[in-house]
């Protein structure tokens, strides 16, 4: 299991060899003869590579009909790096951020691996400590790795980021979380190959009542062999 975080508004997973051998015993100097056995257990082995703003025309487009307008996004977003920044957005209005998230995965699974992705908390105001749901506010949607160019808009369908029902340590503007699961929960992709590509958009739909200030969520992501 590895974990990558992603702030908007890598880890490499461990390798454990084990080897356990059984060899006679030897009572003296004399030539002895006997069987050895030994065995190899290998752990699943996951590397999970995440890069925010991964491709040129990354950043956030306001929902309109028609021509699309050009990408713009905040001082916190650079190519290949930063955070998931939407700069400027307004109650009542929805954002498409383009080539948000670029997750390449790697395991030795002959199965592959799932993949979670969850909120550590909801979208917080750090102005008055007022709080957004996450399920109501924060989407993602697959996108292209640049080529060809990513054809999303504000308005196409989308799915929610869910708050996470696992304990969060370490949760803040400037501290990345961890979560901690006794049950995963459903898996946001899963593969059945051992090596794969993930590319995603961010969808932020701002409700009406939302007051101004500064928001931010961490969102947790998680690769599990199968």
């Amino acid at each position: 299991m590895v974990r990558q975080l992603s702030r908007g508004f890598g880890r490499l997973g461990l390798v454990a060899l084990f080897l356990v051998a059984a060899l006679p015993s030897i009572a003296s100097p004399s030539t002895v003869s006997g069987n050895a056995t030994v065995k190899w257990r290998t752990n699943a082995i996951v590397k999970l590579t995440l890069t925010p703003n991964y491709f040129t025309g990354f950043g956030s487009v306001k929902a309109v009909v028609g021509p699309q307008p050009t990408p713009t996004h905040g001082p916190n977003a650079f190519l290949d790096g930063g955070s998931v920044d939407f700069g400027n957005i307004y109650s009542g209005e929805s954002f498409l951020y383009k080539y948000a998230v670029h997750l390449s995965i790697t395991t030795n699974s002959s199965t592959g691996f799932n993949l979670y992705g969850e909120g550590a908390a909801d979208f917080y105001n750090q102005a008055d400590s007022t709080t957004q749901p996450i399920s109501q506010t924060v989407y993602y949607l697959p996108s292209t790795s640049g080529s060809p160019a990513d054809p999303n808009t504000g308005f196409s369908p989308a799915y929610p980021f869910e708050k996470t029902a696992g304990v969060v340590a370490g949760n803040s503007y400037g501290t990345p979380p961890t979560i901690t699961y006794s049950t995963y929960p459903a898996p946001i992709a899963s593969s059945s190959v051992s090596s794969e590509n993930l590319y995603y958009d961010y969808e932020l739909k701002v409700p009406a009542t939302a007051t101004s200030g500064n928001y931010y969520v961490w969102i947790v992501y998680t690769v599990v062999a199968k």
